[in-house]
């Protein structure tokens, strides 16, 4: 084996292995660490989404509280037990209404609001939709006793919370169309005395946190989707569509890991986040659930590591290039005084001058030791010839 292809050799083995093993090394770690980057940017999403719809049923939850506790409420609720003259009553309810008006205008996320006495009976009611609120004329209020919701509510205590499922909204027992999502925030009202006094109510208009969820779903306790990107996917319970599409239908196996539980899963096709939402006021829990396509997510990953493979192939390339360069350097002056050396051999001692005489390098002081060595042979012949 040449002296050259054995430097080649070695200057490739002394550069290239270490660039190898510390690139590979770099491209795994910085690879997980984007991974890992990616799978926290998306749970870190699902967490924000989930605070957002808590922190909206937060917000209903303390307008309910305030208005059965307001100072308006309870001066109406005392005065309906004591002998209080009709039109003043009239006017205390009066500024009740206008109370409930306000929350409906500055929320704007309410259908309706209401309060209903111990009986059942509205006593003021105001209705959205949207765009106009509205003070339901007492002549057209309406007897609510045989609802479900009061009853259930009205046999709480203290500031115990009625909460509703969250269903979609029936007139006269059938489905509204289009659909409109809600879910009931109820209280009892209790006046000066401690007595019982009726609830207060309100509709909540859930399509104003479930409308900004967008492709994210979000699915009830028994893993029904209340948000899908899939609009056929939705309300499918039993009180709602029944059509039975449900997270267990989507997801099978996996249903059971996601179900009421924070975290998050990855297998080759998708990537799954998923946090529970507790819905104050009730036991039970929502699960929101972030999935993204797993190629999406680590899209980032390949690009990087395409990037830096190429980096890599160009630094072996290179390094492979100077070993070359730098092992024909170091051979080609050895190669020229391995031809002269020969020529000299051969009796060629006039035509075959050494180079590389200049060069101060430890080869520049064998080639001009050649060259004495050529030029005393040259003198020595000539003397040898003269004598003969």
């Amino acid at each position: 084996m040449k002296l050259r292809t054995k430097l080649i050799i070695t200057f490739s083995i002394i550069t290239l292995i270490p660039a190898l093993i510390t690139g590979m090394y770099a491209i795994q770690v910085s690879s997980n660490s984007l991974r890992t980057q990616a799978l926290t940017t998306q749970t870190a999403h699902a967490k924000t989404l989930a605070n957002n719809v808590h922190s909206f049923l937060s917000v209903v939850q303390g307008d309910v509280l305030f208005l059965s506790q307001s100072p308006l409420m309870k001066e109406y609720a005392t005065l309906r037990f004591q002998n209080t003259p009709a039109d003043i009553l009239e006017q205390k309810r009066q500024y009740l209404e206008q109370e409930f008006l306000a929350i409906s205008k500055n929320r704007g996320i309410y259908y309706q609001v209401r309060y209903l006495n111990e009986k059942g009976q509205e006593v003021v009611r105001v209705d959205s939709d949207g765009i106009k609120h509205t003070i339901i004329p007492r002549d057209k209020l309406q007897d609510k006793s045989g609802r479900y919701y009061f009853k259930d509510a009205i046999r709480l205590w203290g500031t115990q919370l009625f909460v509703s499922p969250l269903d979609l909204n029936r007139e006269h027992g059938a489905i509204e169309v289009p659909h409109k999502p809600v879910i009931r925030y109820g209280v009892n009202v209790y006046d000066d005395n401690n007595n019982k006094a009726g609830i207060v109510i309100v509709n909540v208009d859930a399509n104003k946190f479930l409308k900004p969820l967008g492709q994210i779903r979000l699915v009830d306790q028994n893993g029904y989707f209340l948000s899908h990107p899939d609009i056929n996917k939705l309300w499918g319970g039993p009180t709602d569509l029944n059509t039975n599409e449900k997270l267990q239908k989507e997801y099978g196996e996996l249903s059971q890991k996601i179900l009421g539980k924070n975290g998050t899963i990855s297998t080759d096709k998708i990537t799954l986040s998923f946090q529970t939402i507790k819905v104050p006021g009730v036991a039970y829990e929502w699960t929101l659930i972030v999935q993204n396509n797993t190629n999406d997510i680590l899209k980032s990953v390949k690009k990087f590591r395409i990037i830096f493979s190429l980096i890599l192939l160009l630094a072996v390339l290179l390094a492979l290039f100077l070993a070359w360069f730098f092992s024909r350097i170091i051979t080609r002056p050895l190669e020229h005084l391995t031809e002269a050396a020969d020529n000299i051999s051969k009796g060629e001692l006039h035509s075959n001058q050494i180079e590389f005489t200049d060069d101060k390098s430890e080869i520049g002081q064998l080639a001009r030791a050649f060259e004495r060595m050529r030029v005393s042979m040259i003198k020595s012949f000539e003397r040898l010839r003269k004598q003969s």
